[in-house]
């Protein structure tokens, strides 16, 4: 039985891809050639390494002598000192008798399902758009929930922030929502040796990736955080810079592994990636193989070592928790587990605001092998927005992978807002200012609670001690446009009605507020009279949780 990882995915179906006998293992190598002539022995996964000693290569002679007993090099690691390769039998009875080499261990595995049937497209409340409604679409709602609008209006879009984004491909080549703005670095294809993510024909592996899977998924993900179509989609971080890491394999018969997965890390973290994401998780293969909960410590899984050292070394770390929740595995997978690193719950997107968001039946849960708490947030991840590759439009998905991208790029705004920021003081801001949910505190189902892009800022000012209606203006309008400007102490509903002086309804209007002060075109309710409109009076009916008030405007355009 194939077994379900991360909710909202691409398919990976397994198979032995190769001949039986033949695997790929990791080769962890006893030390490393420093800098001065010396060595440097290396007992450990560089946990305890300085920077410098991580980033000096592979010994190449090592690698020679791997080569030359018939071992396949795929991947090499400085982080980790250590070499991926494929290796038959005896081969690999050789390899681990070199006085070189540490340690011998399989090259883990990721499986992941394939997607739930999307959800509809249209909003989920029956209420006429505002102003910034309209322009954000449907995507309105998941960006308003976690706060990030409201930095979006204080010009805060991720610019200046690189986004390394790492999955298993990325078409956005023919896709309006990356046509405008997307700013690319790098990109990379680990799986294929080349520099194109997008969809290409006759690759080496992949093959025909145009009617493939390959390439879907990690496009969805990067269009939470770039896609830019003024009054259809906007993404958290639009103006970021966006390194691209094509490492998990979508075709039919072969697994995607962690190999991959760790030099797309070194390579983004050597372009300068100060926020990485990551929507997928390694755990349990369907033969059996893989990684046990007992191995969710944060420094058993090399995905999870990786990851910590990356974290170590200055970048802002993001990954899906996982979609295991209803599973026997049921924890958060790994990488997930690294210390440090922000693993993302899913909760959903209720409608009007009318209860608090409640976690995804699926989202996986903690604690650690280790008893730390995870997931360390939660953001929107049930019936999510984002970017139809295939058919150029936009569609509803499921699961933590598409969580954890929201996070990441509002880790993008916070660096933009904070450029002396770093992982530890990202997290700590993402923690204590996360809406709680659940048990009072953080817990193991929803961590510290869902994020608040805004509040995680400091930029926020402080909300008005009352709910009040403001005059409206300008009166008379001239322009046909009028503006209703409130004061909310808190999250509310507003409601205008617009009446002629025989008492029909001549336009009516609802908008989901945050606490503040919108007083500004843009942000307050707005009538806009229709072209027809007659010039006169008219009377207006404005109404929150917190105040009702009726009044008159006049229409006097020239």
């Amino acid at each position: 039985m194939n077994r379900r990882l991360l909710w909202g995915a691409v398919l990976l179906v397994v198979g032995t891809g190769a001949a039986a006998e033949d695997r790929n293992v990791w080769v962890l190598l006893r030390d490393k050639a420093a800098a001065n002539g010396g060595r440097v022995i290396w007992n450990d996964l560089g946990a305890g390494r300085s920077n410098t000693e991580l980033d000096l290569p592979v010994d190449p002679a090592y690698i020679a002598r791997l080569r030359s007993l018939g071992a396949e090099v795929r991947v090499r690691s400085r982080w980790l000192n250590a070499v991926s390769v494929r290796v038959s039998p005896e081969a690999e009875r050789r390899v681990r008798s070199l006085d070189f080499v540490r340690q011998v261990r399989p090259v883990h595995r990721l499986h992941r399902p394939s997607p739930p049937p999307p959800l509809p497209l249209s909003p989920k409340g029956a209420a006429p758009l505002d102003a910034r409604q309209d322009l954000y679409g449907p995507s309105f709602e998941q960006l308003a929930q976690i706060g990030v609008i409201p930095l979006h209006d204080r010009g805060l879009t991720g610019a200046g922030v690189k986004i390394a984004v790492i999955d298993d491909g990325f078409h956005y080549v023919d896709h309006s929502a990356f046509r405008a703005r997307l700013r690319l670095v790098a990109e990379r294809d680990f799986i294929n040796g080349d520099d194109v993510v997008s969809d290409e024909r006759d690759q080496p592996v992949t093959g025909d990736e145009t009617g493939s899977a390959q390439n879907l998924h990690g496009g969805q993900v990067l269009s939470l955080l770039a896609g830019y179509e003024p009054n259809r989609f906007i993404g958290v971080a639009p103006d970021a810079e966006y390194i691209l890491a094509k490492t998990e394999e979508n075709r039919t018969e072969l697994p995607s592994e962690e190999d991959r997965w760790i030099a797309g890390l070194e390579w983004a973290v050597d372009l300068g990636a100060q926020v990485v994401n990551s929507s997928l998780g390694y755990n349990v293969w369907d033969d059996g193989s893989g990684y046990a909960q007992a191995d969710l410590d944060g420094a058993t899984a090399l995905t999870s070592v990786a990851a910590a050292l990356a974290v170590r070394r200055g970048v802002v770390v993001v990954v899906a928790a996982g979609n295991e929740a209803q599973a026997l595995w049921h924890y958060v997978t790994a990488p997930a587990d690294a210390e440090g690193v922000i693993a993302v719950g899913s909760v959903d997107v209720p409608v009007g605001a009318v209860r608090a968001p409640e976690i995804a039946a699926f989202s996986s849960r903690g604690p650690t092998a280790d008893g730390r708490i995870k997931p360390d947030v939660v953001a929107p991840g049930q019936g999510v927005v984002m970017a139809d590759l295939r058919d150029g439009d936009y569609q509803r998905l499921s699961g933590t992978s598409f969580s954890s991208p929201l996070v990441s790029g509002v880790c993008a705004l916070l660096l933009q807002a904070h450029p002396d920021w770093g992982p530890v003081e990202v997290l700590a801001a993402l923690r204590t200012t996360a809406l709680d949910l659940g048990e009072a505190g953080p817990d193991t189902v929803y961590g510290w609670g869902q994020i608040d892009a805004l509040a995680a800022s400091g930029l926020a000012s402080v909300p008005p001690a009352e709910q009040a209606l403001l005059p409206p203006f300008p009166n008379p309008a001239r322009s046909g446009l009028v503006h209703f400007p409130v004061q909310l102490a808190e999250r509310d509903n507003v409601e205008l009605s617009v009446f002629d002086l025989a008492g029909n309804l001549v336009f009516a209007g609802r908008w989901q507020l945050l606490a503040g002060v919108h007083d500004q075109p843009g942000r307050a309710p707005r009538w806009e009279a229709a072209g027809d409109a007659a010039n006169g009076l008219y009377y207006y009916l404005i109404r929150s949780a917190g105040f009702t008030r009726m009044g008159k405007i006049a229409l006097a355009r020239p």
